[in-house]
């Protein structure tokens, strides 16, 4: 079933980014000509020619549909050195109209028509290799030395080398020999041949030539035309092979290098066509290669998001790459967003929320220092004499108030012995110095821990503002906590976004890889074929073969020779008298100036 316009605008619409290429092989895929993709896409046919055709190798042809394109390429130099250019022109034709009188059109690169035409039959058989053959064989300078024009018609001599020859066969054999060759000094290999000449020229290679020589070699220039009108070489050409002064020998050397020649030029010529064989096919393999390798990333969607890559149509390389979010993650992203914002507000005011802290540390800090200011000592020094000083009054009033109930008691003058050394004195009294003895030694004792409790006191108080101060650095880092919790979630939902576009960078590179490793396949397969098709059993040429032979044969040399007489180093003018030689130059005086 054909395919339809609509068709086309589908399936591009469905395939964005194909590459120039990759249409191509869909057109030739589905059936479908420059001309119905033109209509389709509504451009000119002629554009759609030039596209199609800067896809294809050169030395190649692709059929679309109904519709062969075949591009010309720029080439400067040969073999080794030759270079391809850009696109010269592009040639369209049906594929029904593949042969004499089809019709075709040329194109500029751009899709211009340049002209239109038919197409010439070249014809490529044994009859085209007998003739050039011939010619190669020192015919046609002789054949070309006053030969006779007239009009054209088809050789019909059962069996001769041009059988079934047209003028039109013959011009299409000149036209594809160049005309550096030197097979002639100057004109055209056909420059005033009619049949009969090509026709005499066959008599030549057989007993023609040989009747020719050897008359002219022996008869008067009376037989020159007698000769002329039997072998159907005109008695120019009898004229010309007579002034040669050739030997037999030499003629036969002149066959055997004709032979040569031909069979070498054969061996190039289908030397050449394998290598330009093998060149198209390395080149189709290399552009499949290419193409089978390129990075292609391919685009994908998930429930965060997708992403997108772009390629020039042209050249199908890729252009851009990028990825969007999914709405609904791009709306938690954007109140993440505001969040994070206000997160940074909140930062920003907590060194002011923050600072009564500092100020209690730095107080702290000042009385640990005053506490720590003094040694143990003097703190105990400090509070036993701040606890005497307390004591003093009461101690005072207790002493005044036993005195005075003694005297009342009438025992104020009593003395009692208390033993050793010490003094006498009553009861009541020792009683209270031995009571305050006791209590200054408790003071003593609380003075000392009063001292360590100071300097561990201080130190404490030191270490309240230590932690005061932390808790107010600790504070600040702390406010930034809503805005790093807000902002890691956005940039959780940015990977999670960005998940398709690595999956799609990892697909074309597995991809790539395997169209590296199948390219990589199609070329090894190719450089086997190209070894095949380019080696000696493939290229060697069975004509050129024969030829060769026959060249090298002894056999053809003395065939050759006794065709011209027998007489190997005789000269085709022995046996001419003066008398005839100035007869054919009164005949022909053109021949000897």
């Amino acid at each position: 079933m054909a395919v339809t316009s609509e068709q086309i605008v589908d399936f591009l619409v469905a395939n964005p980014g194909m590459t120039d290429a990759q249409i191509v092989s869909a057109m030739e895929t589905y059936g479908v000509s420059p001309a119905q993709m033109a209509q389709a896409v509504g451009l000119d046919e002629g554009e759609v020619a030039s596209r199609v055709a800067a896809t294809v190798p050169n030395g190649q042809t692709i059929t679309l549909g109904d519709t062969v394109v075949q591009p010309v390429y720029q080439t400067t130099g040969s073999g080794m050195d030759q270079q391809i250019g850009g696109l010269e022109n592009v040639i369209t034709y049906k594929a029904t109209d593949n042969k004499a009188g089809g019709a075709y059109t040329q194109y500029t690169p751009t899709g211009e028509v340049e002209k239109t035409g038919t197409q010439q039959e070249v014809k490529s058989g044994l009859k085209e290799f007998a003739l050039g053959a011939a010619l190669l064989f020192g015919l046609p300078t002789l054949l070309n030395a006053g030969a006779a024009t007239g009009a054209a018609a088809t050789a019909g001599t059962t069996g001769s080398l041009t059988a079934g020859l047209t003028a039109a066969d013959i011009a299409a054999l000149e036209a594809g020999l160049p005309a550096s060759t030197g097979l002639l000094s100057s004109g055209s290999l056909t420059t005033g041949l009619t049949v009969a000449d090509i026709a005499a020229a066959e008599t030549g290679l057989t007993t023609g030539a040989t009747t020719a020589a050897t008359t002219a070699a022996t008869t008067t220039a009376a037989n020159v035309a007698t000769t002329a009108a039997t072998t159907g070489l005109t008695t120019t050409q009898v004229a010309d092979l007579v002034k040669t002064g050739l030997t037999t020998a030499q003629i036969a050397n002149l066959f055997s290098a004709g032979a040569t020649t031909a069979a070498g030029l054969l061996q190039q010529q289908t030397s050449k066509e394998a290598a330009v064989k093998a060149q198209a096919m390395i080149d189709r393999e290399t552009a499949a290669a290419k193409q089978a390798a390129q990075f292609r990333p391919i685009g994908m969607t998930t429930r965060f998001g997708a992403s997108q890559f772009g390629f020039d149509p042209v050249t199908g390389q890729l252009t851009s790459a990028g990825y969007t979010l999914s709405p609904e993650a791009k709306n938690a992203q954007d109140r993440f967003v505001r969040l994070a914002e206000s997160g940074i507000q909140q930062a920003e005011g907590a060194q002011q929320a923050f600072a009564p802290l500092q100020t209690g540390a730095q107080s702290l800090f000042g009385l640990g220092n005053q506490y720590l200011a003094q040694n143990p000592q003097d703190v105990a020094q400090n509070y036993l004499n701040q606890q005497m000083a307390l004591l003093q009054p009461g101690r005072e009033t207790e002493l005044a108030n036993l005195q005075n109930r003694l005297q009342q008691q009438g025992r104020g003058g009593l003395s009692v012995a208390q033993g050793g050394a010490l003094g006498a004195t009553t009861p009541e009294l020792q009683a209270l110095f031995n009571a305050r003895a006791q209590q200054e030694a408790q003071l003593a004792a609380n003075a000392q821990r009063a001292g360590q409790q100071d300097v561990l006191f201080g130190a404490g108080l030191l270490g309240q503002g230590s932690q005061a101060m932390g808790q107010y650095y600790g504070g600040q880092q702390a406010a930034y906590a809503p805005y790093t919790t807000a902002l890691g979630q956005v940039q959780g939902l940015e990977t999670a976004a960005q998940q398709p576009f690595q999956l799609g960078v990892g697909l074309g590179k597995e991809t790539s890889t395997a169209g590296y490793n199948v390219g990589r396949l199609g070329l090894t397969g190719a450089g086997q074929s190209v070894a095949l098709a380019t080696g000696a059993d493939a290229t060697r040429n069975p004509y050129a073969s024969a030829i060769s032979g026959l060249a090298a044969n002894p056999a053809l040399g003395q065939y050759v020779g006794g065709l011209f007489g027998g007489t190997p180093q005789a000269s085709l003018t022995a046996g001419i008298t003066p008398a005839q030689i100035a007869a054919t130059e009164s005949l022909y005086p053109s021949l000897y100036g």
